[in-house]
């Protein structure tokens, strides 16, 4: 029997788009905007008798997504009075941001880092930054600057939010669910008509590097899978568990083969073929005969044709010949036919009469098989297939450009044509539901 071609895995592209911008909503609002304690006088703890108090309010949070790296940056504006307190009395010795010069400003800032875990969980790492002032506010007395003191309630509150935000993304397990949903999902085989199925089977996944746009981030898991189309009844399926998320270390491959066995059981291509002879009358110069039956079947490849003939000649006679596949009508024709080395023993007994006649040129020109479905029928069906809902908020996009045909093969109980459409698939998630759990709550 002929080998069958190894067109290698597909991927399939699974984005997982999530809209940090509930997260972010959630830091800001988290994260005041006027820190406690403004205006009121604290003693300086290394210097006895001195104290200060500031006011201080920050501009909005801005948040920054490269990857599945996060920015978060803002400008604090202030002001400080330095006092020295004798008894219930303060007097100011020293100040800066007030009046005509205005509030001074300082920088402050977070960056986070993404992450995945291989058992589908995501995290998320805080390091906050130090603060940058725009102006030193240094009182001369003291001989220091003090803005650090002035912001620490700020960078505080900042570092509780961000905290807030990195337990959100630890707690959620919505990326996990997704994932799971997808994979059982594609373990399923997907009906494309009355008895054609589509089964992706799905081998592995693995990650690519991440991208974001605006406050999007999208991961993208790929799905390593052998797709196929079968004819006939649904195919078995063993469910596997989500498998460990992987790491594509040099990235991962484009395109998407799916295999399309389609086949032609020695049944169906012997009801064929009695429709087309079966009765056929053959008038030779040496007199008539009919063809009573007619057998299809395969060996050494090849298939062969058996018939049972009476009248002039009497008896079982077989052919032999190559299968090509016609991809203008859809059918699987016989070339090179031949009668075997059996049939030629009939030589002696009848002579070459037999073998002029127009049985071989009849049979060469009847023996067109049509498959139970024609590729092109198939090419059509499985291009919606791969342009439908799979599940709540999965949605499966494809688009076949390629038809690519194999030699036929003569199995044991079946003809068979290997074929393999090409292009590119993937999987849309609806982060919706992601959405509300890291950032509605």
């Amino acid at each position: 029997m002929a080998q069958a071609l190894d067109p290698g895995p597909s991927f399939i592209t699974m984005p997982l788009r999530i809209d940090l911008a509930p997260v972010f909503a959630s830091v800001e609002q988290t994260a005041p905007r006027v820190p406690p304690g403004v205006e009121s006088w604290t003693p300086l703890t290394t210097t006895p008798g001195a104290v200060y108090r500031f006011n201080l309010y920050r501009d909005p949070l801005i948040f920054r997504l490269n990857a599945n790296r996060i920015l978060v940056r803002t400008t604090a504006h202030y002001w400080l009075e330095v006092g020295v307190k004798a008894g219930s009395f303060i007097k100011g010795v020293g100040a800066c941001g007030q009046g005509t010069e205005g509030f001074r400003r300082v920088l402050l800032g977070t960056r986070a880092e993404l992450s995945l875990t291989p058992t589908w969980g995501l995290n998320l790492k805080a390091m906050p930054d130090d603060p940058a002032p725009l102006a030193l506010c240094e009182v001369t007395f003291l001989g220091y600057d003090i803005t650090d003191k002035v912001v620490a309630g700020m960078k505080e509150n900042m570092l509780k939010a961000t905290a807030a935000m990195e337990q959100q993304v630890r707690d959620s397990a919505m990326l996990r669910q997704k994932a799971e949903a997808v994979w059982t999902q594609a373990q399923q085989p997907i009906p494309l008509a009355e008895g054609v199925w589509l089964s992706l089977n799905p081998e592995r996944i693995r990650l690519a590097p991440w991208s974001s746009q605006g406050k999007v981030l999208t991961l993208t898991p790929e799905i390593q899978a052998r797709p196929a189309i079968t004819l006939g009844p649904p195919p078995i399926v063993e469910t596997r568990p989500l498998p460990p998320l992987e790491q594509a270390v040099n990235g991962l491959q484009p395109g998407f083969k799916i295999r399309v066995d389609t086949d032609l059981s020695f049944e169906q291509a012997t009801a064929q073929l009695k429709r087309q002879i079966g009765g056929k009358r053959f008038d030779t110069e040496k007199g008539s005969f009919e063809v009573l039956d007619a057998v299809v079947h395969g060996k050494d490849g090849k298939a062969v044709l058996e018939l049972t003939l009476k009248g002039r000649v009497t008896g079982k006679l077989n052919l032999a010949g190559r299968l090509v596949y016609n991809e203008g009508q859809g059918t699987l024709q016989l070339v090179d036919l031949d009668y075997t080395l059996e049939s030629r023993n009939w030589i002696t007994q009848f002579g070459e009469w037999l073998f002029r006649s127009t049985l071989k040129k009849t049979l060469q020109e009847k023996a067109n098989w049509f498959m139970d479905k024609s590729l092109k029928d198939i090419r059509t069906l499985a291009q919606e297939g791969l342009n439908r809902p799979l599940a709540q908020g999965l949605n499966l996009a494809g688009n076949l450009t390629e038809l690519k045909l194999g030699q036929p093969r003569v199995l044991s109980d079946r003809f068979r044509l290997d074929a393999f459409l090409e292009g590119q698939v993937s999987v849309e998630v609806d982060a919706k539901g992601m959405l509300g759990e890291l950032g509605g709550k």
